[in-house]
């Protein structure tokens, strides 16, 4: 069978584990080999075994433009991660390249990996994209802004993007290959594995057969049930909250809980045990381990966590509301447009106070969340998991052959 990678440049968190898991099982059942070029490694046991999913690290950009102005597009993104120089992203292009050699990659799916993409189009392997909405904006010039607000002249996101499609373009030409005429010509693959829906995605205005449906694992992680101590109140409201000990409010948040007629599970990760024994209190347990969101199913009543796109899709599948704590642009788009929708309550990322016990006692006791919540449930509720991952898996099998 076939020698397949897995991609991960940009962006942060269990997301993209948790998301590529279900799909990583599936190809390994089907007999191909699967290697996984991972941002970050500390958790990836969490999810694979190394048997199954050989996983290593990738080099990370470390020499980043020291940039003020406002990241208002994908190519400003591009730009604050490394994209401001030649030789900085043809560094990086070498990298990729090395791996693929080495590991015999047939086929790339990559998540969040522009430099990825580059190196594989110089090496003529067939690529993939896997991801939200985020990953790749719509085909237009130039790409829309992502901070609207900011009224953002189109001359000027012009500018940003022909400096970043230059740089490409001269190490496109240093392999001579074709270079692109527009910066969304990146995204050309052999398929684009739109994951999302119209209301996860972070752009407006697209096909509405682009989508395959949004990807996540809600499986992954221990049941609920089996924490010791978990929802110790049966006639209490019951609160999964998924933080972490990097957050900025971490210590606002977990002291508030005890101040709420509620129970609440709480996984922070990377939280030590001093910390853990300061926050938990009678209504407040917490697990090391994820928690499979699966598992909440009719026993939560909602779930608090940073808006990462999977766990949000994940939570609303199940007909949970949300409190979302964006803690960075892409989040926060998503959060935004959530509160709009009325499946979730906001935290802002301008919020430098935030009152957490009014936040979670507004989603726990307005009906309008839970009904939203419910609605958008009923209405994929055909949606499944399982039949996406093969649809995918079967989707790269015909592209190689």
């Amino acid at each position: 069978m076939s020698r397949i990678s897995y991609c991960w440049e940009l962006g942060g968190g269990y997301g993209h584990l948790t998301s590529f898991k279900p799909l990583a099982d599936i190809l390994n059942s089907r007999g191909h080999t699967v290697t996984a070029f991972l941002r970050e490694v500390e958790h990836a046991s969490k999810f694979f075994n190394k048997s199954d999913v050989d996983y290593s690290k990738i080099p990370v950009y470390r020499d980043h433009e020291k940039i003020v102005a406002p990241t208002v597009s994908y190519a400003a993104i591009l730009k604050r991660c490394g994209y401001f120089s030649t030789e900085s992203v043809l560094y990086y292009v070498n990298q990729w390249r090395t791996k693929f050699q080495q590991s015999a990659t047939e086929l790339i799916i990559a998540d969040y990996s522009p430099t990825a993409l580059i190196a594989a189009r110089t090496l003529n392997i067939p690529a993939t994209i896997l991801g939200t909405g985020f990953y790749t904006p719509p085909a237009i010039y130039p790409m829309p802004s992502i901070m609207p607000w900011l009224n953002t002249d189109d001359s000027e996101l012009c500018k940003i993007e022909n400096e970043v499609l230059k740089i490409i373009n001269d190490i496109l030409r240093h392999y001579d290959i074709k270079p692109f005429d527009y910066l969304y010509q990146l995204f050309d693959v052999e398929e684009n594995f739109l994951c999302t829906l119209p209301e996860l995605d972070h752009y407006e205005g697209r096909d509405p057969n682009s989508y395959w449906g949004p990807q996540y694992s809600d499986e992954s992680g221990i049941k609920a049930s089996a924490v010791s101590g978990a929802w110790p109140n049966k006639s209490a409201k019951k609160v999964f909250i998924y933080t972490n000990n990097d957050y900025q409010f971490k210590n606002e948040l977990l002291s508030s809980l005890k101040n709420i007629n509620a129970d609440f599970l709480v996984h922070c990760s990377n939280i030590n045990d001093t910390e853990l024994k300061k926050y938990t209190a009678e209504n407040v347990i917490f697990s090391m381990s994820p928690v499979s969101i699966k598992s909440l199913e009719n026993t939560a009543d909602m779930v608090v966590c940073h808006s990462g796109h999977g766990l949000n899709a994940a939570s609303l599948m199940l007909g949970l509301p949300l409190l979302l704590l964006p803690t960075q642009l892409e989040q926060g788009i998503l959060a935004t447009k959530l509160n709009h929708f009325k499946f979730a309550g906001l935290v802002t990322i301008f919020d430098s106070a935030p009152d957490f016990v009014s936040k979670i006692e507004e989603v726990l006791n307005n009906p309008e969340y839970k009904e939203q919540a419910k609605k958008f449930s009923s209405f994929y509720g055909g949606f499944n998991q399982q039949d996406l991952c093969e649809e995918i898996a079967i989707a790269c099998e015909m592209i190689l052959n």
